[in-house]
């Protein structure tokens, strides 16, 4: 990353600062028949998330973008919910893209949060979009009803054994951003931690994210030290055990704190998007992503699990659809950054060729 160029923009008419990074060469006169390389990571992570894969990515032809979503690295952290509108962010990411010159040419990559707001870019501006990889979270297909959070945790229960969205009533209680940040050090855990199963029907996988993110009450408890897990602290992952990952972390989140990061689980949750969301469900070619598209998930995601691709599949969504499963939890940016390059690199040298692209 200390080769990129730093920039920032404020996007208009929203007032809203974005910071973002262009690889070593980026000039703004680029070649319409190169496609350019959008990275957008997501909660609550910033741009340097791709620190360890960028290298292998320079080694291609393609320009790359680099994003800090809102509430997160060097953009702004509004308090206001309705200010983390997918519309809008779309919009923004747009005037960043013009300003630089990139031509409709583009790959959002983005992972988590990121992978949602890269959806909904293509969505929005599926014109300058050419291709599309999601990592972690599959494609949520726009909705023209009210996102019920109580529901949904009964509905995913039924359907995979445990409510997928529990850890939303954490992070969108009011005490939630001041918890978090009175022990960071527990909240770096929660995200990193190792706990493998003994059941022997889970064969040993690791347990701690479906322990933490899906079980009732079980975050706000680790975080505050209460309950079955005062005395308990969990083994951390190998990658995370890395003194300066967790540094960076703990300084970054203290500087910035967590009012703005919620507020993505706030804008879904309060349905401040629902508009928006119906204007996308009047026509089935609203909703469809037509170019190649490469999802990534990973075996240890209890929450963005591996086979939530198959609704948009059965509904005719995806018509140019690739799946790759890595071994690997949520964070695997950090974990495997390799396994994911190597995947998206060949994906991309298959899919864009050089022949195709005149170079």
């Amino acid at each position: 990353m200390d080769s990129f160029k730093h920039k920032t923009l404020v996007t208009k008419p929203y007032e809203l600062t974005y910071s973002y990074y262009l690889s070593p060469g980026f000039n703004g006169n680029l070649d319409q028949a190169t496609p350019t390389l959008l990275f957008v990571h997501g909660y609550p992570d910033d741009a340097y998330m791709w620190e360890k894969a960028v290298p292998h990515f320079l080694q291609l032809p393609y320009p790359i973008v680099i994003l800090d979503i809102l509430g997160h690295g060097g953009s702004s952290k509004p308090k206001e919910v309705s200010r983390y509108n997918y519309l809008q962010q779309a919009n923004s990411i747009a005037q960043i893209l013009d300003l630089e010159g990139v031509p409709d040419n583009v790959i959002p990559i983005g992972h988590d949060w990121g992978s949602a707001i890269s959806q909904r870019f293509y969505l929005y501006h599926r014109k300058k979009c050419v291709g599309l990889v999601l990592l972690s979270l599959a494609y949520q297909i726009p909705s023209s009803e009210p996102f019920d959070l109580d529901e949904q945790n009964k509905a995913t229960a039924g359907r995979f054994g445990y409510p997928q969205w529990e850890y939303w009533n954490f992070f969108t209680a009011p005490e939630a951003p001041r918890l978090m940040e009175e022990d960071l050090s527990r909240m770096y855990e929660v995200n990193h931690g190792l706990y493998p199963s003994n059941i022997p029907e889970e064969g040993g996988r690791d347990i701690w994210m479906r322990e933490m993110f899906c079980t009732l009450g079980a975050m706000r408890e680790y975080v505050a030290k209460q309950g079955k897990y005062k005395d308990f602290t969990v083994e951390l992952k190998p990658y995370a055990r890395d003194p300066q990952l967790k540094q960076r972390f703990i300084e970054r989140m203290k500087r910035d704190g967590f009012p703005g990061p919620v507020n993505y689980y706030h804008t879904l949750k309060n349905n401040t998007m629902l508009e928006d969301e119906r204007a996308l469900c009047k026509k089935d070619e609203d909703k469809k992503i037509d170019v190649p598209l490469l999802f990534i998930g990973q075996t240890g995601d209890w929450v963005c699990r591996t086979d939530l691709m198959s609704d948009a599949k059965e509904q005719g969504l995806v018509t140019d659809l690739e799946e790759k499963v890595v071994e690997a939890g949520h964070w695997f940016l950090y974990e495997v950054p390799s396994e994911f390059s190597e995947i998206v690199i060949e994906w991309l040298r298959r899919r864009f060729p050089v022949t195709e692209f005149g170079r």
